[in-house]
This record gives C-alpha cells, sequence and structure tokens, in this order.
C-alpha cells in the first residue's frame, strides 16, 4: 500500500471508489459477524441495539433518558423499551435523582460493565484472528484512512470511531 495524499476531485475514480466501497462494506460485515457472534455467546439474548445503549451508558456516565436516545439518534420511547429490558436483566439501574422527581436517571451496574467488557475482549481477540495476516503496515495505513473518513469535517459522521492500529 502506498502513502495517503491529498486526493484532487479530478482523481477519484468511480470505478476505484466503488472498489473500495464494496471492500470497506465485506470487511463490516465480517468485523459486525464477529461482534454479532460475541454477542449472541455472551449477552444472554439482549440485541445488539440493547449493546449499543449500554456502550453508550458506559461512555456519557449516569444520564438523563432524554440525552439517552439523543445521543442514540433514537426517541425517548424506543429508549425506554430498550431500558426496561435492560433494567429487568440488572444490566441498568433506573432512579431518581435530586428534587426534580420526574428527572430519571440511568447508570450501569456492575453486571451491564463486565457484559461490555467480555464483549469487547472476546470480539477484540476475534478481529484480531482475522487480521493476523494484514501487514502492520497496511493496518496502519487503512486505519488512517478510516480516521480521514470519520473525522470531523471529512464528511463522516463523528470522529468517535475507535480504531485499532496496532
Amino acid at each position: 500500500m502506498t502513502a495517503l495524499s491529498e486526493p484532487s476531485a479530478s482523481s477519484v475514480d468511480g470505478d476505484e471508489v466503488v472498489a473500495f466501497i464494496e471492500a470497506l462494506d465485506a470487511a463490516q460485515a465480517v468485523l459486525r459477524s464477529i461482534g454479532d457472534q460475541a454477542l449472541g455467546d455472551l449477552g444472554g439474548g439482549i440485541t445488539t441495539t440493547q449493546l449499543r445503549l449500554l456502550d453508550r451508558l458506559e461512555r456519557l456516565g449516569e444520564s438523563r433518558l432524554i440525552d439517552l436516545a439523543d445521543a442514540l439518534s433514537i426517541a425517548p420511547s424506543t429508549a425506554t423499551r430498550l431500558c426496561d429490558t435492560l433494567a429487568e436483566r440488572q444490566l441498568i439501574e433506573r432512579h431518581r435523582r435530586g428534587r426534580d422527581r420526574r428527572e430519571l436517571q440511568i447508570r450501569l451496574t456492575p453486571a451491564g460493565t463486565h457484559l461490555l467488557e467480555a464483549v469487547r475482549q472476546r470480539t477484540m481477540g476475534e478481529w484480531a484472528q482475522a487480521l493476523v495476516h494484514i501487514t502492520t503496515e497496511d493496518r496502519r495505513h487503512v486505519a488512517r484512512a478510516l480516521t480521514e473518513i470519520s473525522a470531523p469535517g471529512g464528511n463522516g459522521a463523528v470522529g468517535t470511531t475507535k480504531v485499532l492500529t496496532a
């Protein structure tokens, strides 16, 4: 692989873009299936959306339901249903905080934190196995390209993607 350089608008070949997107999509499907398998083995029946909620809650810390829904770009009613299931499974706790008894706060339980960590460890181990045949240099080039795509202003969503660079 060659070093990444600033492409000009005229240097982007349509076939090259299609090939890149197809390769990226295929790799994403493999990595997603690894994560799905880890969740299936360790998650006790929770969905990937519920796992996303746990992950976001860990990143945000104790949060209001409305803030969690906004962070996940879902309706508050959907967040409520997800939280109902996660609370039943004792992966989150909901409580009222302060004088405003209407303000519902949500936090991870130790079981929720443990589940997240177990799924992450399994997923990262399996991803590492999937990437073992790719050279360190090639992984670094791909990581740099993916970081460019996901960086703010890089036409990506938001620059919060964690990228494996080792």
